[in-house]
């Protein structure tokens, strides 16, 4: 009766440990069926004696080793499980009685109670088999629907990744093409307005020639806009860290609206701090000119009477840079308390009587507010309506640390790029005209191709002081010229002429050889500028 009741218990409770392992709960059932199928089977063979109970260990055991086909992956509970097996069955061989002193039974029993008990087990062990199969046969099904699933959705994932790449490669090449698109005939407009301008005073007058100056001007820079904003939504705006003068660049900035705050009537000071003699900064010179030209730009259209006026404080001097607080201050309309924290978003204005009286894009502030932020500083505001505003942000600039020396009579000869030999590689023939007038007038001795393959014929023949390349071109374009002429010569200086904008457009310049580039449309000062500043390192 004792070992039938073992028997029994012994069949839920390791009925039991399954079910619990099955729920997930691995390490409690694990120890807990280790210690229960020797300590059942031990008691069998104590009451019914090692000839009838050493049978019954089977289902118990064969149980246990159910179970730990699901934890096979833990050889510390399979090593644990085999030691405390093998010696319990030592001790049960070596230690118990082979007939039971508790229950005495004649052999005729004792055979039919061993035959009984192998049926038995084997039936059991054999339902049990069953069952846990068809278990670990429904969860590996599950599994593999969970799989499939998972695969699933993998996959749809790559597409979409896929799509969005296709998507933002189409993207970019679209705002490259739109941009060569645009800046073409927008340079081809604005330089030959430089040049009536140069050749013909009379036109200063003229209510015309304002219209399309203005006109012009508006264009190219609704244009840089939303090229830069685009730019900017993806994270590929890129700057360049280069040596230049504050003081120039400030200058420059605010001499962009003397012609407008005069016929406003209103007035545009500067005030900058004067740094050390001598001392240039490093940094993006454009994007920082371009920030203060977005600010002077709003402040002079949203003030009717007062002034504007851009300064830049030194907040803190050290050895090895300054850090610089640059302001706009207006005194124009002003903007109310609860509109400031919109606007700074894209294409926001403060109110829709702004947008219809002023006009814009609302893009401005937005790509200010970005392009302060890769500055690695903050754009502040603080106004008053009727009262005027103040936008300001403070950058810490680090001072160039091997100063250039140049010669004086070398500056001074190169002034007016006299005698200086460069050859134009453009096939735009307007473009072409226009930039070679600029150079005439001051001086450079200019060779004109129309292609690549033409100027490589050209730059074999005679030496030249600056190449100014287009990079989409027939025939040969800018990059693969350059290529063919760092062949031959590494020092010349190459500056890339071109309307496209591209990803890693600067880095991408570079790596083929070129110096730097001057997008179109150009202005006038911008491109003697940076042709004086490459043939003075040469």
């Amino acid at each position: 009766m004792k070992s039938t009741v073992i028997e029994v218990a012994g069949i839920f409770v390791l009925f039991g440990f399954m079910l619990l392992n099955v729920k997930g709960f691995l390490e409690a059932p694990k120890m807990l069926s280790i210690f229960f199928v020797n300590a059942h089977s031990f008691f069998l063979c104590y009451y019914q004696g090692s000839a009838q109970g050493s049978y019954l260990y089977l289902f118990p055991f064969v149980m246990a080793m159910i179970y730990f086909l699901r934890v096979r992956k833990n050889d510390l509970g399979v090593t644990i499980f085999i030691i405390a097996t093998t010696l319990n069955l030592l001790s049960i061989v070596l230690l118990l009685p082979y007939h039971s002193p508790l229950e005495p039974v004649d052999e005729t029993i004792c055979h039919r109670h061993l035959v009984l008990n192998i049926l038995i087990n084997f039936v059991l062990v054999c339902v049990f088999f069953y069952f846990v199969l068809r278990l670990l046969d429904f969860k590996e099904r599950r599994n593999k629907r969970d799989i499939a699933a998972l695969k699933l959705v993998e996959i749809e994932l790559l597409q979409a990744k896929g799509k969005a790449e296709k998507a933002a490669a189409a993207k970019a090449r679209f705002m490259s093409n739109m941009s060569h698109e645009l800046r073409t005939p927008l340079n081809a407009i604005i330089g030959t307005m430089h040049l009536l301008i140069q050749e013909q005073e009379s036109l200063h007058d003229s209510d015309h020639f304002k219209v399309l100056k203005d006109s012009s001007e508006h264009m190219l820079q609704l244009v840089n806009e939303v090229l830069d904003f685009s730019k900017l939504d993806e994270g590929k705006l890129e700057f360049v860290q280069e040596s230049f003068d504050l003081g120039p660049t400030l200058q420059q900035a605010a001499d962009s609206f003397i012609p407008v705050v005069q016929q406003k009537n209103i007035q545009l000071y500067v005030e900058a701090d004067v740094l050390p003699a001598g001392r240039k900064v490093v940094g993006d010179e454009m994007r920082l000119k371009q920030v203060l030209l977005n600010l002077l730009s709003n402040a002079v259209k949203f003030t009717e009477s007062g002034s504007v006026r851009l300064a830049s404080r030194v907040i803190r001097l050290t050895e090895s840079g300054v850090e610089m607080r640059f302001s706009v201050t207006d005194t124009g309309i002003g903007i109310a308390a609860e509109k400031l924290p919109i606007i700074f978003e894209s294409f926001t204005q403060a109110d829709a009587e702004t947008t219809r009286k002023y006009g814009g894009s609302g893009l401005g502030l937005s790509i200010c507010r970005e392009l302060v932020k890769k500055m690695g500083s903050a754009l502040h505001v603080s106004s008053e309506p009727g009262k005027g505003s103040v936008f300001y942000f403070d950058v810490m600039l680090p001072f160039q640390q091997q100063v250039m020396i140049v010669p004086k009579e070398k500056l001074r000869g190169l002034q007016k790029l006299t005698g200086v030999r460069i050859l134009l590689v453009e096939d735009n023939a307007v473009n072409m005209k226009i930039a070679r007038r600029f150079l005439h007038s001051w001086g450079a001795s200019i060779n004109t191709a129309e292609n690549g393959q033409v100027a490589w014929d050209l730059f074999q023949q005679e030496p030249y002081d600056l190449l100014l390349v287009d990079l989409e071109m027939p025939l040969m374009d800018g990059k693969a010229l350059l290529e063919q002429v760092r062949n031959i010569n590494k020092d010349v200086p190459a500056i890339a002429f071109t309307a496209a904008v591209y990803e890693n457009m600067y880095d991408d310049l570079q790596k083929h050889g070129f110096n730097g580039y001057l997008h179109k449309p150009f202005r006038p000062d911008e491109m003697h500028r940076k042709i004086l500043r490459h043939i003075v390192k040469k």
